[in-house]
This record gives structure tokens, C-alpha cells and sequence, in this order.
């Protein structure tokens, strides 16, 4: 009888510290149910549910149901959500030097900015830490690209048309206002309206978001020459990542890399067929020549160089150290640096 109650309460012991480790962790993300970046998310969902055993379970919001990133970056402040897939815009309200990464015209192709994000990967995840969250996986999502309704290939061309640009994204309507062209901030939703009503003409964007937001049959002309990357990454409280077992981190962050590195190669591709696709109802591809090229970098570059968005809404010290790395690359792999 003794024995019995003895292995009674260990059978309880044991269920109330394996319920004491189960923990179900919240995040939000803007995108669309079902799409390639979601389905990665259940993946990544699934393999840490099959890492833990069970015991740590993701609960994915999809297609904005938390809100726009503002909004989800707050319910994450006060403990609504644990977590959120974050665009480069959504990263630059966490930190404005996270901006540093997709500055345009500064990193030029892929080899720069995988050797840029490699050497300065500890010093953003301290900016994150600083700031109450935790970097679990960057998530590239192409190149930026200028769509627009008349040709452009030099500044001046821009300077002609209205630029749509996302709301609140005040690092790059600033650097943009500041060099002369005339910006229309809009949400993602008034980018079609806004061409059609004649309110804009152009925008910045990859042209895989071109083709789902379904603007290049006004914005039909297309600057071949990149713009800046564009970037994401999963982010977590440190608060909630903390409820984590520390045995369970490293893997969950390798098995979130690797989904997530699996995407970016789908993403390239799933780009290029996009790109197909809006050449064959139309969109015109004009190819910037070395002179306009030297005139997009030699108008950003001069502005970097002034105290201004430099020095005050972004580090210096961050910037001088992306523009060393970049440097670095560009000698070692023997690319033109100008």
C-alpha cells in the first residue's frame, strides 16, 4: 500500500514538472496565410515542437491579425505576444541603427552584404538586446528596385515624379526629402490608388512586392540597377525567449536558420518568375549606364558624409564600421569599391 502512495505521488511529481516546462509562445507576422514565408514559419514551428519534445509549442498570427509592425511591436512590449517576423521597416522602429544594412546605394550585391551581416552580426544582436529583444534569424527578401510610370535613370529623372514612400519609414523619406525629391508617404494598401489617381508615380520597391501589390502596369518602367537589400528577421522578447529552457536555444535558432535559408533560395526564384511574368504584360527593364550609376552613388554618398541622418538618426560609428567591412570585402574579392 505504502508503495503504491510512493509511486502515485512520483507519477504526479513527474506530470507536474513536465507541465511546469510547456510553454505555448505567441507571434505575429505580416505575412499572407499559406504563402511561402508562412509555410516556412509552421516549419520552423513544427521542428522546434519535435526539438523539445513537445513542451514548446508556436503559435503563429499570419497575415497582419496582430496588427501592422507598430502595433505588433507594442503587444510585444506589454506581453501580448512573445514575438514577430519583422520587415527591415518594422526592424528601423526597433532601432534606427538597424537601418544601416539597407542604406541605399551602399551594399551593392549579395557576396557584401553576406560578408557585412556575418562580421556584424554581434553588434546588431547587442543593438536588439539593448532595446528587450532577442535575434533568433535574419530573412532576406530581395532587392529594391525603382518602379516608376515615366523612365528613370538618373536622379533627376526621380526628382520629376512623385515617390510613393511607406509611412513612417522616416530614415528614408528624410534621406529622400533631403536630396530633393518629392516623397507621398502611403501605406502598402494606397500604392495601387495612388498611382491611378495620378497622387504618385514611382516607388521603391522589390519586384516581387511590385507584382503582388500589382502596380506595374502604371509604374511600368524599372531601373535595373539594386536600390538596397531588402531584409527581415524573427525577433522574440528577451523576456519570452528566457521562458525557454536554455538546452532547447541554440538548436531552435540553427533549425530557424536553416528553414530560413531554404526560403531565401525559393524567395530568388519565386522573384524571378515574378519579374517574368511583369515582363510579359509589359514592364520595361531600362539599364542604368556607368554614368548614371556613378551619379546615384556619388548623390547618397555625399550625403553620408555630412552630419546629418549620419550622426544623429543613425550612428556614425555603426555606419563607419559597415562602410569598413564593405571595404574589406571589396579589396579582398578585388570588386571595384566606387
Amino acid at each position: 500500500m505504502q508503495y503504491r502512495k510512493s509511486f502515485l505521488f512520483l507519477a504526479l511529481v513527474l506530470i507536474s514538472s513536465t507541465a511546469a516546462f510547456s510553454i505555448t509562445l505567441k507571434i505575429g507576422s505580416l505575412a499572407p496565410r499559406n504563402s511561402p514565408w508562412d509555410k516556412s514559419l509552421n516549419e520552423i514551428a513544427a521542428e522546434w515542437n519535435r526539438i523539445s519534445n513537445g513542451s514548446v509549442q508556436l503559435k503563429i498570427y499570419p497575415g497582419g491579425i496582430t496588427g501592422n509592425e507598430d502595433d505588433t511591436l507594442r503587444k510585444i512590449r506589454f506581453g501580448a505576444l512573445d514575438g514577430m517576423v519583422v520587415s527591415t521597416m518594422g526592424l528601423n522602429k526597433i532601432s534606427l541603427d538597424l537601418f544601416t544594412l539597407s542604406l541605399p546605394f551602399l551594399i551593392k550585391n549579395e557576396g557584401e552584404l553576406n560578408y557585412v551581416m556575418e562580421k556584424m552580426q554581434n553588434r546588431y544582436m547587442d543593438i536588439l538586446s539593448e532595446k528587450g529583444f532577442e535575434l533568433i534569424s535574419w530573412t532576406k527578401a530581395g532587392w529594391m528596385n525603382i518602379f516608376s510610370r515615366d523612365p528613370v535613370y538618373y536622379p533627376e529623372d526621380l526628382e520629376q515624379q512623385k515617390l510613393s514612400f511607406t509611412t513612417g519609414e522616416e530614415v528614408l523619406i528624410k534621406i529622400l526629402k533631403d536630396l530633393g525629391f518629392y516623397v507621398v508617404p502611403e501605406d502598402s494598401i494606397d500604392w495601387l490608388s495612388g498611382l491611378q489617381s495620378g497622387r504618385t508615380d514611382a516607388l521603391i520597391l522589390s519586384p516581387l512586392v511590385a507584382a503582388v501589390f500589382q502596380v506595374f502596369p502604371i509604374a511600368d518602367n524599372m531601373l535595373d540597377f539594386q536600390i538596397a537589400p531588402l531584409l527581415g528577421a524573427i525577433v522574440f522578447s528577451k523576456r519570452s525567449w528566457r521562458k525557454i529552457p536554455e538546452e532547447y536555444r541554440q538548436d531552435f535558432i540553427d533549425a530557424a536558420n536553416k528553414k530560413l535559408m531554404a526560403l531565401d533560395s525559393e524567395s530568388r526564384e519565386l522573384e524571378e518568375k515574378a519579374l517574368q511574368v511583369m515582363l510579359d504584360y509589359g514592364l520595361k527593364v531600362n539599364s542604368a549606364n556607368e554614368r548614371a550609376v556613378d551619379a546615384w552613388i556619388e548623390l547618397f554618398n555625399n550625403l553620408y558624409a555630412q552630419e546629418g541622418i549620419i550622426g544623429t538618426m543613425v550612428s556614425r560609428d555603426i555606419f563607419n564600421e559597415l562602410v569598413h567591412n564593405l571595404d574589406e570585402y571589396r579589396l579582398q574579392s578585388g570588386s571595384n569599391a566606387d
